[in-house]
């Protein structure tokens, strides 16, 4: 995937608006009293949800003692151009995930290139939650922001979907690895025993034992067909492992973003913040073991080469004892350090797939809390409503998802932002940063300028400047890395054909297929564009 430099790379083309911030909309020295005016301005319409909210749910919950069918009575409806504004924001989210990736960005475009399910449902959200029709817009009004729900569903549903796709690759890499891994120790182990009960001195015993290790059955094409199975089953481990970070990644990134932006959300219309429940606090814990394998990872890819240089002197000068024994180690020590890495990935994937389910869950739970808190919106509030959440869709247009949630996550600079008068472009994003002390670096990706918390990363981990890329110290392992998932993605494009080939006329696709017809956009529809919204 190429890289370009932006216009402004060489000392031309446009400044980011760095240099006028008279012309940004941000005065520093009005800043105090415009907070003070947006937080009046937010108890005021503030106050009036909270009561308009408490007397919609006493009127349902009074209900039954008039006499009224539940679902009819207090059901008030939500302004369409409201809706309009809340959905396209929700659309946004998805849409600009990709744009503003970094280091992984080729292997999210992989995951929906390889995925047909999430590829459908990024057309479904491009298409459907993306209302631009003005006219007529109040016919449908209920119907609207219940549609925008069941497809809000609909997706989430896909996107969790999408990682345990990913858990079931990681699961059979896992477990082939573990099995493989065991049975090795076990024929190992078993040849010592056999040796404990023909030996009769100690010393010799262990000596011989260690040097077992490698020629565990004393037959050449016997010890070659087991070498064989060691190096074909890490040749597998390893194609299988392209799938689930591809998989993985996007729902991650998906799922941050969504978080990040229904945070903006709900502060538009002054909803607490949902706090995270003890059993996603305990998943969060358990998909640190991801780290730890990732440790026996590192430590495990040190034992071929060592072996294999402790091996190649015999073939020249003949067998040596204390080389033997050596090779015999770290043969086991390879065996045994693998397997934990299988342990560990599995508990920590099997975590974060959990998490992808229940975060999945809780947004879907979270859309519906909002879209019953826009129906209590008053009339007089529903221009700030809509200048609020269209505030947050220019955010998702200009920022990647740390700056994202880091904004989401600062109250006065949020509120600042969504309070703007002025259209949020990303030279007034950047002062607006600037003033409570968020880092904010422009970058420019594949011709696409951006905001982010940190300096954009490309594929092979250099760094954006500002004036094109520069390596790190952590540039070169970055290479590294970024060659291995190379060769993963290769190695695994023959066993994802197959696999998918066998699935692709399967139930789940029909009934994703059926729901997208089902429920087609109207005509003339437009999509949600990264590149024609820039400044």
């Amino acid at each position: 995937m190429g890289y370009q430099q932006c216009s402004g790379a060489n000392g031309g083309g446009p400044d980011w608006g760095l240099g006028e911030r008279a012309e940004a909309g941000i005065a520093p020295a009005g800043m105090r009293e415009d907070r003070a005016c947006r937080r009046a301005e937010r108890a005021d319409f503030g106050t009036r949800l909270t009561q308009a909210s408490n007397a919609a749910r006493h009127e349902r919950l009074n209900a039954p003692l008039y006499g009224h069918v539940s679902g009819h009575t207090a059901t008030r409806r939500v302004d369409p151009h409201l809706s309009k504004a809340f959905a396209h924001a929700w659309a946004g989210l998805w849409l600009t995930t990709g744009p503003c990736q970094h280091f992984y960005r080729k292997e999210f475009d992989l995951a929906h290139a390889r995925d047909a399910r999430l590829a459908q449902s990024a057309q479904q959200v491009d298409a459907m939650l993306a209302p631009t029709h003005d006219d007529d817009v109040s016919d449908a009004a209920d119907a609207s922001i219940e549609r925008i729900g069941a497809d809000i569903t609909t997706w989430l549903d896909t996107v969790a979907a999408t990682g345990r796709r990913g858990w079931h690759f990681r699961a059979a890499r896992d477990a082939m690895s573990l099995v493989g891994n065991l049975s090795l120790l076990a024929v190992i182990a078993a040849c010592l025993y056999r040796e404990r009960d023909t030996d009769d001195e100690a010393s010799q015993r262990t000596a011989r034992g260690i040097a077992t290790a490698n020629t565990p059955f004393g037959v050449p094409w016997a010890d070659w067909s087991l070498l064989a199975f060691e190096g074909v089953k890490g040749v597998l481990t390893q194609s299988l492992g392209s799938p689930t970070l591809i998989r993985h990644h996007a729902v991650d990134e998906i799922l941050k973003r969504m978080d990040a932006g229904c945070r903006l959300l709900e502060a538009c219309v002054l909803l607490p913040a949902t706090p995270q429940t003890s059993w996603r606090g305990t998943l969060g814990n358990l998909t640190r073991a991801r780290d730890v394998a990732t440790l026996f990872t590192f430590a495990n890819s040190a034992v071929p080469p060592a072996r294999l240089g402790l091996w190649v002197p015999s073939w020249f000068s003949g067998p040596s004892s204390t080389t033997d024994e050596y090779r015999g180690m770290l043969r086991v020590a390879g065996l045994m350090l693998d397997s934990c890495r299988a342990v560990t990935s599995l508990l920590g994937t099997w975590a974060r797939n959990e998490s992808f389910t229940l975060d999945a869950r809780t947004l879907t739970q979270r859309w519906e809390a909002l879209s019953e808190r826009l129906a209590d919106v008053a009339p007089e509030d529903i221009v700030t409503m809509q200048r609020r959440a269209t505030r947050v869709t220019q955010l998702t247009r200009h920022c990647d998802t740390p700056l994202l949630a880091k904004i989401a996550s600062h109250p006065n600079l949020r509120e600042c932002l969504l309070a703007s008068q002025r259209d949020l472009s990303a030279s007034l994003i950047t002062v607006a940063c600037s003033e409570f002390d968020v880092s904010c670096h422009a970058s420019c990706v594949d011709g696409l300028n951006y905001l982010s918390l940190s300096p954009a990363e490309n594929p092979w981990g250099q760094r954006w400047t500002g004036d094109g890329w520069d390596s790190g110290g952590a540039t070169p392992a970055r290479a590294a890395y970024r060659l291995l998932l190379l060769y993963q993605h290769w190695s695994a494009a023959l066993l994802e054909r197959v696999v998918g080939a066998s699935s692709c006329h399967g139930d789940g696709e029909t009934v994703v297929r059926e729901r997208r017809f089902a429920a087609s956009p109207p005509s003339g529809a437009t999509h949600l564009e990264m590149e024609s919204s820039w400044l």
